[in-house]
């Protein structure tokens, strides 16, 4: 299972300080202490309205691990002054589904997609049509582009806890890939079961592999 949290800095903090500070000494805590198996975070690029500062993923061999590890955190993370500076978050206990198995070029764009299931829906149909049909047409036209690499698309075990049933992550080159693959990108019917968010750029920094 993987765990994912959405984060944004706390009033008054900026983007920099807190990106400094997980960096440089949370990440490392992190990756030593929380028994992880790969561990990531993401900078989104802050632009008006950007709701969140970085995205934290850590992948776990099984379902207990992670949620264990996170209510009963070692004191040099719990108390390494992360939280203090960290303001609204969005946890996500969910499964990952490799789309498009592609690599992860350091330093590449990356484009992450919120998505929520819209009212009334039902949410295993929403799920299944997210990985059969609408993935498949993502997928087939980004192995097509040039300068794509890679599509994930993670599910909230439970979609009806919180803001996000999942989300949808890309890596390109740059943004003449990204704007290539939504040229081409074949549409459906996704937008009758779930609300795509503006989508958040950024670059991902691999902690552990």
């Amino acid at each position: 299972m993987k765990m994912a949290f959405f984060i944004k800095g706390a009033g008054g903090v900026s983007h920099e300080q807190l990106l400094d500070h997980w960096l440089s000494r949370h990440a490392p805590g992190v990756r030593e202490h929380m028994l992880a198996d790969h561990y990531s975070v993401t900078d989104f690029r802050q632009r008006s309205g950007t709701p969140f500062d970085g995205l934290a993923q850590l992948w776990y061999s099984d379902e207990a691990t992670g949620p264990a590890m996170f209510a009963n955190q070692p004191e040099v993370v719990a108390n390494d002054g992360f939280v203090a500076l960290t303001g609204d978050f969005v946890r996500l206990d969910s499964t990952e589904h490799v789309i498009v198995d592609g690599e992860r070029p350091e330093g590449a764009l990356k484009m992450v997609y919120p998505v929520s299931f819209k009212d009334g829906v039902d949410h295993d149909e929403a799920k299944s049509y997210w990985l059969e049909v609408h993935a498949p047409l993502v997928g087939n036209s980004l192995e097509v582009t040039e300068g794509a690499h890679r599509y994930v698309v993670t599910h909230q075990i439970d979609s009806s806890r919180g803001r996000y049933a999942g989300f949808a992550e890309f890596w390109y080159d740059d943004k003449e890939a990204l704007v290539e693959h939504g040229r081409i990108l074949q549409g459906d019917d996704f937008a009758d079961y779930a609300v795509t968010h503006a989508p958040l750029m950024g670059t991902e920094h691999v902690i552990i592999p």
